[in-house]
């Protein structure tokens, strides 16, 4: 170590400049190389995952329109009236009906008729249903169509009474049903229940089927990446519809070697390892039938443009280390003795000896920018002499602006209540309100003096609820419990008056009762703590910040926003003092106020 420091020292300055910005520029420029590429890569592939799942999506949304549709098709043909009327009148006509042997009822011409008029309007060519059964109280299967009536009585049995399909359409999975004239076909079923709609009987089954090539025709697309499938599984993870027709009905893992996370899992994409292959592997839930869409696509095809976009970063990458090699170089050789004088002289603001000015002059790069240097470090010392004269000002204006919020509404509501009680007759409470209003404003302007004492607060607030009370007496009582040793302590003028305010127009006077309003004062070690309580209606989270802590200045009754008392708090004696609120719906609002314990001077 000291031998490579002792080589180090032999070399010149400028060299080492040169060499470190060589280390220094290919280090960036490898840096930037390779995070560019896996940035790009990661890009990439995570663009293919919102592509992938946006499609899946679209799936999803088309599928559930066309389950949508088919179901609705079997409940309106579960309400028909024709049919119901058709299957109840069977279901009366033999009544006799016995375990033993088939019923052979609706077997005439015009029954058939009915019921093919009823079901025509749904089956292909003008909707999605291949076709249609219809299974009889009397446990005869009726087709309508081509289904093969045998076939249908295997899978679904000869009861119309199975809970599985009673109240909602109920799909099966996957079938190789057989049609009398095509042969067979992969179909989906759905049945549901005919209850009738007087006597609330089971009357019959409506079974409608729906071709696999229907639900796989809303993917069949061409993908968006080359070689990219989507396969549609049951919830035991059987392929029910995919292109691919000679996989269905077979296990997807053993298929494709891709296993597919438990259900709970939700929505998902992953990346897994398919022999050589990567795969993107995108997964959507289609919850009403629990089956899975699933898109898989092969990473080398998405990552495919990423090949492109590493010739551009190497080759503006090389670009780039030719040109620094160049510049640095230069830079190197330029800059070497003047540096190390103006690096003292920052060292030495740095260290706070924001008085002293670099000594180097030259017509330079570097004389420049110690003449820069000396007149940046002028500057911020004018301003920050300048921010603290502001500084100080501002909080001056803020102070002043925060007393200045009081409006003179309470006045002009003071003077209606005297009006009033003089023409009612009750000059002596009109009497007591001027008294009251007087004692409010000769302490509210106590000679121009932004704080009072406690005692001067409490007999103004006093004075306030006084007032309040006359025009209010159905809706308040108050009462206060002030501790004697904080009457001299200092507050600021008009504190209590908003908040006490606020619980009168928020609290007490939209309770259906009289309310009770409580002030009570007392010393917590080094502080005042002075609590206001009502039993009003109580506020909700939301209207406590919007109303006790923030300015409602869509009510005029509130003269002096808590907001203003808590800012006016915090600017005087800081962040710990202020308002703090809480609340219960229909039972109270507490606005508890945090004072520094300071008395006033005596005069």
């Amino acid at each position: 170590m000291k031998g490579l420091s002792k080589y180090l020292s032999g070399i010149s300055i400028k060299n080492k400049l040169f060499t470190t910005n060589i280390l220094i520029i290919v280090i960036s420029v490898s840096t930037l190389a390779f995070f560019a590429n896996r940035v790009s890569q990661n890009v990439i592939i995570k663009k293919a995952m919102n592509d992938s799942s946006r499609e899946l999506i679209l799936i999803d949304n088309n599928l559930g329109t066309l389950i949508s549709t088919v179901e609705d098709y079997s409940k309106i043909l579960a309400t028909d009236y024709r049919l119901q009327n058709e299957l109840y009148n069977d279901l009366l006509a033999h009544k006799d009906f016995s375990e033993q042997g088939k019923v052979k009822g609706l077997d005439s011409l015009s029954t058939k008729k009915t019921f093919s008029e009823v079901i025509s309007n749904i089956v292909e060519p003008n909707t999605n249903i291949k076709g249609a059964s219809i299974l009889t109280a009397n446990h005869q299967w009726i087709d309508v169509g081509n289904a093969d009536s045998e076939f249908v009585s295997k899978i679904f049995g000869n009861s119309p009474t199975s809970d599985t399909h009673f109240n909602r359409p109920f799909w099966t999975g996957l079938i190789n049903f057989k049609f009398i004239y095509e042969g067979d076909d992969n179909v989906f079923a759905v049945s549901k229940t005919v209850v009738h709609k007087d006597t609330g009987k089971i009357i019959g089954l409506v079974v409608l089927y729906v071709k696999e090539s229907v639900i796989s025709s809303i993917y069949e697309k061409k993908p968006k990446y080359k070689g990219g499938e989507f396969f549609i599984l049951d919830r035991y993870g059987k392929i029910v519809s995919s292109q691919n027709k000679e996989i269905l009905y077979r296990d997807f893992n053993q298929v494709t070697s891709i296993s597919i996370p438990d259900s709970q899992d939700g929505d998902t994409s992953y990346i897994r390892d398919v022999g050589s292959q990567k795969m993107l592997v995108s997964i959507n839930r289609y919850e009403p039938l629990q089956w899975s869409i699933v898109s898989v696509v092969p990473l080398d095809e998405i990552t495919v443009e990423r090949k492109e976009i590493n010739k551009y970063i190497m080759l503006i990458g090389i670009i780039c280390l030719l040109l620094a090699l160049i510049f640095s170089f230069l830079l190197s050789r330029s800059i070497t003795r003047p540096i190390f004088q103006l690096s003292k002289t920052m060292r030495h603001v740095r260290s706070g000896m924001l008085d002293v000015r670099s000594s180097y002059q030259s017509k330079d790069e570097i004389g420049y920018l110690s003449d820069g240097f000396n007149n940046l470090m002028d500057r911020i010392e004018a301003l920050m002499a300048e921010n603290v004269e502001k500084q100080r000002t501002k909080s001056e204006v803020e102070f002043k602006l925060l007393q200045s919020q009081v409006k003179p509404h309470f006045l002009y509501n003071t003077v209606e209540t005297i009006i009033s009680l003089i023409k009612l007759g009750m000059r002596t409470e009109a009497i007591a309100a001027a008294k009251y209003m007087a004692d409010f404003y000769k302490i509210s302007l106590s000679k121009g003096n932004d704080f009072i004492s406690i005692k001067e607060e409490i007999q103004l607030t006093e004075s306030y609820l006084e007032i309040q009370q006359l025009r209010y007496v159905e809706y308040m009582e108050y009462t206060m419990a002030i501790d004697d040793e904080i009457l001299k302590c200092s507050i600021p003028k008009l504190t209590l008056q908003p908040i006490v305010e606020n619980a009168i127009y928020h609290g007490l006077k939209r309770k259906t009762e009289k309310g009770l309003l409580r002030i009570t004062g007392s010393r917590c070690g080094d502080d005042v703590i002075i609590v206001i309580c009502d039993n009003g209606v109580g506020m909700e989270d939301a209207q406590i910040k919007r109303i006790v802590l923030e300015s409602d200045r869509s009510q005029e009754s509130v003269s002096f926003g808590a907001k203003s008392v808590h800012n006016r708090i915090r600017m005087l004696y800081g962040d710990r003092y202020g308002l703090k609120a809480e609340s219960i719906l229909g039972s109270y609002t507490k606005v508890m106020i945090r004072l520094p314990f300071m008395q006033t001077q005596e005069e």
